[in-house]
């Protein structure tokens, strides 16, 4: 690894934290990296796995065109319910809709445009703002 001084160091696993959205490595750049997998019951994975697309698939809109999660959850809270609270799900402007099944996925539609989803957006953090006085914070990256 190297720091934003241009200082090369190195760290072991006992030194890592990692949480959501942060760990401390946040600061440094990662020039190598070594990394052990543990052996585990491919039986027990696969049940895992498919535990987990099960919750994924009856929580959010899969099979429609979206990018994911749209607002990074605030501490504390969840963005999606922050959404759902304000009474958005549904909200549409032209081929951009707030999902009914997860209130932080924004479905486009055929005919959406990238103006429509982002006027979307800033429909919905107003409301939620106006509503909690929590700004939401985007997770996505427009470019």
């Amino acid at each position: 690894m190297i720091t934003a001084s241009g200082e090369i160091g190195q760290r072991t696993s006992d030194e890592l934290v990692f949480g959501y959205r942060q760990s401390s490595l946040d600061d440094l750049v990662i020039l190598e990296a070594s990394c052990e997998l543990e052996e585990d019951n491919p039986r027990e994975l696969a049940q895992r796995m498919q535990k987990q697309w099960i919750v994924k698939k009856a929580s959010q809109p899969m099979g429609h065109q979206c990018a994911g999660c749209v607002f990074k959850n605030p501490r504390g809270v969840s963005a999606g319910e922050l959404i759902d609270e304000a009474g958005l799900k549904g909200t549409r402007i032209g081929g951009a809709v707030v999902s009914d099944r997860h209130a932080n996925f924004i479905v486009a539609e055929p005919e959406c445009t990238a103006q429509d989803v982002l006027r979307l957006i800033e429909l919905v953090r107003g409301q939620v703002r106006d509503r909690t006085g929590i700004e939401l914070e985007m997770e996505l990256e427009v470019w």
